[in-house]
């Protein structure tokens, strides 16, 4: 009976004291908040074509299509013209190399590989010219395997899906 009675006592505390989280979303409680991760004040975001300075052709393309898909699916904003936009976010591809990593010691065929993108980024308000996010020389690097058949397409569009989602995440606010 006496544990039956301590459960029930630590039961009830436990209820009681919570885990620190509220709901009322501006105002902590312990450590833990309930805002978003991504900046409340932006609801659009106007995402033009990357340019492209490398020779590497039709990867901006590929970039601004997964970036948009990427912002649509894991973020609050809403793509939308420049006209009707909040912010812009506009980047340039600086470079896309491809180095090897690993030979065949007898043939000397490339067995591992990366593919890089480097591009610079800059997220501005248009409503009142702040530069909101500016990175340089912003890199993903993604490795590849052409004695396994994958080729630098393959590379090219993993590197490309991964670098869009990394853009995104870096559109988050400041802790």
């Amino acid at each position: 009976m006496k544990r039956r009675w301590v459960d029930i006592v630590w039961l009830s505390m436990t209820l009681l004291s919570g885990c620190g989280y509220t709901r009322s979303g501006d105002e902590p409680s312990g450590d833990y908040q309930w805002r978003s991760l991504y900046r409340e004040d932006v609801k659009t975001v106007a995402v033009p074509i990357f340019t492209n300075k490398d020779f590497t052709r039709g990867i901006e393309f590929a970039l601004t299509q997964a970036v948009i898909k990427q912002l649509e699916a894991h973020s609050p904003y809403k793509v939308a013209p420049p006209q009707r936009a909040d912010t812009i976010l506009e980047g340039q591809i600086t470079s896309v190399r491809r180095d090897t990593i690993n030979r065949d010691r007898i043939t000397g065929v490339p067995e591992e590989q990366l593919y890089i993108v480097t591009l610079d980024l800059i997220w501005k308000d248009l409503r009142t010219g702040q530069i909101l996010l500016e990175r340089r020389n912003f890199e993903q690097t993604t490795p590849y395997y052409p004695t396994l058949g994958e080729g630098q397409f393959h590379a090219s569009q993993q590197s490309v899906e991964r670098l869009a989602l990394a853009i995104v995440q870096e559109l988050q606010a400041d802790w």
